[in-house]
């Protein structure tokens, strides 16, 4: 029985040490955000959903404002703004020696929530998601990340190495699709049909997330320099934001003067490329980014 007991411990501690070593090998290709929990914490932070995550390149912002950001974006609903999204940035700023710049981008849908929350946080989508979850954003490798959100896909921290979505180092979210001019036009037609039907009737403007992006304008002022952003879409999708919340603009009045600026950049809506709608592609990302620098440095 004894040796039968030390065979057995040893099996589970190789076993352990076997695990472990599989998910140390989580990298760019594992998921969407495995790398935003894995890397340092940083001085300089792109905010906001999905559009910022894809849209944004941080490397472009570098070359011409001469200060690393980092991309930390996440999706509509993982990182509207609100406590969660909050907590978790205050853990990822690092403070450097001069102040960090700061990016955050704004649309509608980044303040509103489910008509049925309304008034109550502790049932925001968010919760359920690995900003929630996930108390340590600068520890590489994060194996409570990979352990609380990877669950029953570990095989991808060595398998998934040829997908279409990439992580970069940097935080920004590359996808590389097929951008045949008659499948993106299907796919932007069904990314505007899911919005209007599922997205539009249920979401409403949340007072609650916007005067926790105020509180995030000013926690970050304390650390740096407050840009906000609100980034093109395409024409379609701008209709359906614009019968959320036609005063969007409005809103954010009271904010502007607590920041070092607004752009508003839907001036560009039908003059870029996108890749469903709400997505920027890379091309036109870097257009964008580049716009962004140069009127952070100006």
């Amino acid at each position: 029985m004894k040796r039968f007991l030390i065979q057995i411990t040893v099996f589970l501690g190789l076993a352990s040490i076997g695990f472990a070593l599989l998910l140390s090998r989580a990298d760019g290709y594992t998921d969407s955000y495995y790398l935003r929990f894995a890397s340092p914490q940083q001085e300089s932070l792109i905010l906001g959903t999905s559009k910022a995550a894809q849209g944004i390149h941080p490397q472009i912002l570098d070359s011409i404002c001469g200060t690393r950001f980092f991309n930390y974006a996440f999706t509509v609903d993982h990182s509207p703004y609100g406590e969660t999204y909050l907590n978790s940035i205050k853990k990822k700023i690092k403070k450097g020696e001069k102040p960090g710049i700061f990016i955050l981008t704004v649309d509608p849908w980044s303040i509103s929530t489910r008509k049925e929350n309304i008034g109550k946080p502790s049932q925001f989508r968010e919760l359920e998601r690995c900003l929630a979850n996930t108390s340590a954003v600068a520890v590489n490798p994060n194996y409570e990340y990979l352990l609380k959100n990877l669950s029953g896909s570990y095989h991808t921290t060595v398998f998934k190495k040829t997908s279409p979505i990439f992580l970069h180092d940097n935080g920004w979210l590359e996808v590389t699709i097929n951008m045949d001019s008659a499948k993106v036009e299907k796919s932007i037609q069904s990314k505007y049909e899911t919005y209007k039907k599922d997205m539009l009737p249920n979401y409403q403007y949340s007072q609650i997330r916007f005067e926790a992006l105020k509180t995030t304008i000013e926690f970050l002022n304390t650390h740096g320099d407050v840009y906000l952003v609100r980034l093109p879409i395409h024409p379609k999708m701008m209709a359906i934001e614009n019968e959320l919340m036609p005063d969007f603009d409005d809103k954010l009045k009271t904010l502007i003067p607590l920041t070092k600026g607004y752009k508003n950049m839907t001036d560009l809506n039908d003059q870029l490329i996108y890749t469903d709608g709400n997505h920027l592609y890379k091309t036109s990302g870097k257009e964008v980014s580049r716009r962004i620098a140069e009127w952070i440095k100006s």
